[in-house]
């Protein structure tokens, strides 16, 4: 038992290790001490701790939420036979099922005890920043940028998942931010400030480029003519601004064309603001020199002055050291014939691209975008002259459910208090609506109530528990409208409502936010591949390895497909940039599309992204070890425990020596007996996608650059601890849709983790199995699990 829990090392402060005075529950001194002294004290007793655990004298505590999932995971542990390890004596059947049969008693007694208590109170569950961001856009239709300069904290995450209530704390900066951000988002919602003038702004070719020129240009009549042309990996400079005057949505609009040599790339178009690293569209410009596109998009901005880039974001050597100098007045742009001799080439003896290449004529900037003055959101908010009124129906809306007198009675101060210094009607109200902006009913998701402890959520509760887990916003007025009339406690009305919210353009939240979280995409560049390693590696590549998993999990939850896709697919989500990194043709284009996939494309299932490829990679090779952690975390559910302290790295390659793969060095790192027990139960799960680099491209060798002799070739064959065996990472996907039961529970914990915003307990367990269980009938489809998910007490319940 040398290698016991993940987070026991963390939690020992809550796993009571000291001797008890009291005899404890019944059976631990005369069933659960004599196997753990026969089995593992030696171990982990008073002389010797392995794994930083203590057993001799473990204690049951009842009262510890922390302690209890620890005692779990070690009947798990021993239920498996992961413990003892396989060098050691096991255990009788017999003993242990006597064992898990008395933790199972324990564990199931400790819920009814929280039941019966009530549980907590009152729970608190801070919405996330893009929650935050999403709330304030349906309530007052702002566009408020969560991770702009004026935003908020990056959020701290938990085994992946963001909205871990127990995670998300309160600092003093959050404080300051949100009051920040309240007055800034009710100066922009509410019409209190003069009407902003709407203006366009243009700019043109010597706007940008050639400005000291212009009346030349004019004068040998082809000041209407000049373009901008932009090579790859070059941008237009920082020395040419823009002026915002009023905060708010503005429309971004450039006229121009995209040319792509023949068998290569289109230009990729990147509108960025340097000083505040913002990007405004990036998007594949497809459109010949002399039909030129038409590309737009809304865009929030704060009232500022910013240096503008407009980049070709397409690879390629440094532009500066392949331009002629010149003397004199530029012959500037105007079409591929106008090349003069010193001038970059930009294409061949017949006029075609030798390369991608943007070509601007026009950039465009109209806004403030404003739908009416006064605002929509200052006509909901001012409906009436009564300010007791106003500040209630906002806080209602604003936190989401009916409000108090006496919840009403502190928010009216701030209003009074600004008509005493003469402040006026409306100026007063907006004191009062920010303080409703930043009470913990706004930014947090409060269940239940301090003076009637209850275990069920409410219906206001549950409306929003629904729409914050599909849509990442506040309810709509149907889903308020159920809850203030009971309607979903109905199960049928409750499931109605799921395929309505499923079926809502908002549902996008859930199918970018969940994925990105269970499959902790967010590691994805966390390493940066080395530029001399794999340098077509670029921004727009990562951005479309993530996109494919993210689009595949919308795909499957479109179409309520099985979960089995996750694991093994003919199919996958692809754009042309993604398609040329796997190695396949005949896909255009900067969209996703749904493409179907042979064999020999070695694709298949969300373990052969190159998102997941490269976040358990490390920007120069592939981990084996990484993968099979994540593999055991992300999609078996059986995160393995932490490594010892001082374990050596891999060793570095001897220049002198024969190469040798990563799996050889493992091999020999798997000889350390400190190391066996758990590397035979990760390593085999990562060797089985060798076939694969750190960028997530298929080979057949290993490239090594130190080393004697040809580079090797790779083994991806392997043994898993219950002795079935598999060539290649293809067979061991099969061997997993074998334990699609397994992978089904291991998915639905990590769905209701995402849903509840906490992790699963053992009371959790028995339901969680009853939600698996229905799904299993018609296959694991995705949308229906979701639906049995919201239906089941574990959803209704606190």
């Amino acid at each position: 038992m040398s290698r016991l829990l993940p987070p026991l090392t963390r939690l020992l402060p809550c796993l009571a290790l000291h001797a008890v005075a009291a005899a404890g529950p019944d059976g631990l001194e005369s069933v659960v001490r004599p196997f753990f002294a026969e089995h593992c004290n030696r171990c982990h007793d008073a002389r010797k701790q392995k794994g930083d655990l203590r057993v001799d004298n473990l204690a049951f505590n009842f009262e510890s939420p922390r302690a209890l999932m620890q005692w779990e995971e070690i009947m798990n542990r021993i239920n498996s036979g992961d413990m003892p390890p396989e060098d050691e004596e096991k255990p009788e059947p017999g003993d242990i099922a006597k064992i898990a049969e008395w933790i199972a008693g324990q564990l199931h007694e400790a819920e009814a005890r929280r039941q019966s208590a009530g549980g907590e109170r009152v729970s608190l569950h801070k919405l996330t920043r893009e929650e935050y961001g999403a709330t304030i856009r349906d309530l007052l239709g702002v566009n408020f940028d969560v991770k702009g300069p004026a935003g908020l904290p990056d959020d701290p995450d938990w085994k992946g998942f963001e909205r871990i209530g127990s995670v998300l704390t309160l600092s003093p900066a959050h404080v300051e931010k949100y009051l920040a951000a309240a007055d800034a988002i009710l100066d922009e919602a509410l019409s209190i400030r003069p009407e902003p003038r709407r203006e366009t702004l243009t700019w043109l070719p010597w706007d940008m480029r050639w400005k000291e020129f212009k009346e030349e240009y004019q004068a040998r009549g082809i000041a209407g003519q000049v373009r901008i042309e932009i090579v790859p990996n070059n941008y237009t400079t920082d020395s040419w601004n823009l002026e915002v005057k009023t905060t708010g949505d503005y429309l971004l609009r450039l006229k121009l064309s995209g040319l792509r040599p023949e068998g290569g790339r289109a230009p990729r178009l990147k509108v960025y603001l340097s000083s505040i690293d913002k990007t405004l569209i990036e998007q594949d410009i497809d459109a010949p020199e002399d039909k030129p596109v038409i590309v737009e998009a809304r865009v929030h901005l704060i009232a500022g002055r910013y240096p503008v880039r407009i980049i070709n974001s397409v690879p390629g050597p440094n532009p500066e050291g392949r331009r002629s100098r010149h003397s004199g007045t530029p012959n500037a742009f105007t079409s591929l014939r106008s090349r003069v001799p010193w001038q970059l080439k930009l294409s061949d003896d017949d006029f075609k691209p030798l390369q991608p290449t943007l070509i601007i004529d026009r950039v465009e900037w109209d806004g403030p975008l404003v739908e009416s003055w006064p605002t929509p959101a200052h006509q909901r908010i001012f409906f009436s002259k009564d300010a007791r009124e106003i500040i209630t129906r906002f806080a209602e809306q604003a936190w989401r459910r009916p409000v108090t007198r006496a919840e009403i009675e502190p928010l009216m101060q701030p209003f009074e208090q600004s008509q005493k210094l003469g402040d006026s009607f409306e100026l007063s109200v907006k004191s009062s609506l920010t303080a409703v902006l930043c009470s913990k009913n706004f930014l947090y998701l409060v269940e239940g109530n301090a003076k009637n402890p209850r275990n069920q959520l409410n219906g206001h509760e549950l409306a929003s528990r629904l729409s914050y887990f599909l849509w990442s916003t506040m309810p709509d007025d149907k889903l308020l409208s159920l809850a203030r009339s009971g309607g979903l406690r109905d199960s049928a009305t409750l499931r109605g409502e799921v395929k309505r919210l499923l079926a809502d353009p908002r549902s996008e939240a859930f199918a970018k936010s969940f994925p990105r979280q269970w499959l902790q995409l967010r590691k994805v560049g966390m390493f940066p591949p080395d530029k001399e390693l794999y340098p077509d590696y670029d921004e727009n590549l990562e951005k479309s390895m993530v996109a494919e998993t993210l689009g595949f999990f919308a795909e499957v939850l479109k179409n309520n497909g099985s979960l089995r896709d996750f694991l093994d697919s003919d199919w996958t989500m692809l754009n042309e940039r993604l398609a040329l990194h796997y190695g396949m043709t005949g896909i255009r284009g900067d969209q996703l599309q749904r493409v179907a996939l042979k064999p020999d494309d070695h694709r298949g299932g969300l373990l052969t992204h190159a998102s997941i490829l490269s976040l358990t990679s490390d920007g120069t090779r592939h981990r084996p070890v990484h993968r099979g952690v994540w593999l055991l975390e992300s999609i078996i559910g059986r995160p393995p425990p932490p490594p010892p302290a001082n374990v050596p790295a891999l060793s570095t390659p001897d220049p002198r020596a024969k190469k040798s793969t990563v799996r050889e060095k493992l091999e020999l790192h798997r000889s350390d007996p400190n190391c066996t027990a758990c590397h035979n139960k990760i390593d085999p799960l990562g060797i089985a996608f060798d076939n694969y680099d750190a960028v997530g491209r298929w080979r057949l060798v290993e490239t090594i650059k130190d080393g004697v002799g040809a580079d090797p070739k790779l083994d991806p064959s392997g043994r898993l601890p219950d002795g079935r065996t598999f060539q290649d990472s293809h067979e061991l996907r099969n061997l997993l849709v074998t334990d699609l039961d397994r992978f089904a529970l291991a998915f639905t914990e990590k769905l209701a983790t995402y849903a509840l915003r906490r992790s699963i307990t053992f009371g959790d367990r028995e339901e969680l199995r009853r939600i698996v269980e229905q799904a299993r009938t018609d296959g694991y489809p995705l949308a229906s699990l979701i639906e049995s998910l919201v239906t089941s007490p574990l959803f209704t319940k606190r």
